[in-house]
């Protein structure tokens, strides 16, 4: 090899670049003559990590270049081209150093193991140079080697995520089905129930109607028995016909309650409203449930309101609203007791309050007070008969004239009933 000082001038008819991360490869030397092997080494050891070997096991190392010269690649030919193979795709170079100009008439075996051939005496300059060339080549190829496991793992991970797509597609497609199934089965089974409540609601209108005539003239015959129109009664036979009177609007009262939710059920309710004057319909209340507490020993409280306070309601509607909070409350407190009923303004709606000190409705049972039919306690209820329709049809009536009708309770401590309705613009 020639000793001869470095002529970029070499380098650069080359083409070649200064190496990338020099000093980070690592170049395997085999060569049987050890004159050449110092030499390079010494050369190479400026810009590279050299090895310098003497044992065949050397090529089982990690190493991005081998060079070695004629005797060494005749001995180690097989398994020169093991090594190759096993770092496929990527490149694994190896240069042969020969001083004989005819090697290249070699068999084909040996090109098949050869990425570049030097032959010696050689500039320095070339030398580095087809290191470089050599080393780069690695460098590329170990990069599009990590490229291309990287694009056969986001290959797969495509695939994995095209599955995962087309199993949730199918999922969505299945569920889509069912929620259209769902959704028919619903859609028949509300209009089924539209139309069975609305058979309810008209056959309750007509019951009630039916029934509502025989009372009529039960009450109407008593009255004429009363007055000794069939001739003369005795006093026995006077409380037997009261008997009868009170029976009978007892019986026309729940029916009318019947008659009435059936209304609400239909929407054959009309409603008038109107700005009402709130002491007035407080008075009126009060006029209806007065007796009913005072049989019962009841304090019945109505509080003062202002005589100018008016709201915005059907006026017969929210004195049938306040006559039924105020006749359950009679009905559910026991004797000493008492009811009161208040009212105010609080940020424009008008607030009335119906309290009492009766038996309360239990926590759990208090959201179900409000559907019809309910009775929370029906062993209570039967000395204080109803149908369960009158807190159903009063919330009804309060929310059609835009309010709300709420409730809390404590079992044994008494009730509070809450109704809100707008209060006049004027």
């Amino acid at each position: 090899m020639s000793t001869a000082p470095a002529d970029r001038s070499a380098t650069a008819e080359l083409g070649v670049a200064a190496p990338v991360d020099p000093r980070g490869k690592r170049i395997l030397l085999l060569l049987d003559q050890r004159e050449n092997g110092s030499l390079l080494a010494e050369e190479l050891a400026r810009d590279h990590t050299v090895v310098v070997a003497d044992e065949d096991e050397a090529l089982e190392r990690d190493f991005d270049l081998c060079i070695l010269d004629g005797r060494a690649l005749d001995r180690l030919w097989e398994r020169v081209q093991r090594r190759k193979a096993r770092e496929q795709p990527a490149l694994l170079p190896v240069l042969l150093v020969t001083s004989r100009p005819g090697v290249k008439m070699v068999t084909r075996q040996v090109w098949r193991g050869v990425d570049e051939l030097i032959i010696t005496p050689i500039e320095k300059p070339e030398l580095r140079a087809r290191v470089a060339i050599l080393l780069r080549a690695r460098t590329l190829s170990l990069e599009l080697r990590r490229q291309g496991e990287e694009a056969r793992a986001l290959a797969a991970s495509l695939a994995e995520r095209a599955h995962q797509m087309e199993t949730q597609a199918a999922q969505l497609e299945t569920q889509t089905r069912e929620l259209r199934w769902s959704a028919e089965q619903l859609a028949e089974r509300t209009g089924a129930a539209e139309e069975a409540n609305r058979v309810k609601s008209e056959f309750l209108a007509t019951m009630s109607h039916e029934l509502r005539t025989p009372l009529n003239a039960i009450g109407g015959y008593a009255e004429l028995l009363e007055m000794g129109v069939r001739g003369p009664i005795n006093d026995r036979q006077r409380e037997d016909l009261h008997r009868i009177q009170a029976s009978q609007r007892h019986l026309l009262g729940l029916i009318n309650e019947v008659l009435n939710y059936a209304k609400l059920e239909t929407g054959a309710v009309h409603y008038e409203v109107s700005d009402v004057g709130v002491r007035g319909v407080l008075a009126s209340a009060q006029a209806l449930v007065a007796p009913q507490a005072g049989a019962k020993g009841l304090r019945l409280e109505v509080s003062s309101c202002s005589e100018t306070l008016t709201v915005r309601a059907d006026a017969e509607k929210l004195l049938q609203i306040l006559a039924n909070l105020l006749s359950n409350a009679v009905k559910f407190t026991t004797p000493g007791g008492r009811v009161s009923l208040w009212c105010g303004v609080v940020e424009n709606t008008v607030v009335f309050r119906v309290s009492d000190t009766g038996i309360g409705v239990p926590a759990d049972k208090l959201a179900a007070i409000f559907e019809p039919f309910v009775q929370v306690r029906s062993d209570l209820t039967r000395t204080a008969e109803g149908t369960g329709l009158g807190l159903a049809i009063s919330r009804d009536l309060a929310r059609a004239m835009d309010g709300e009708l709420v409730a809390e309770s404590v079992v044994g401590e008494g009730s509070t009933f809450t109704l809100t309705l707008p209060v006049s613009s004027a």
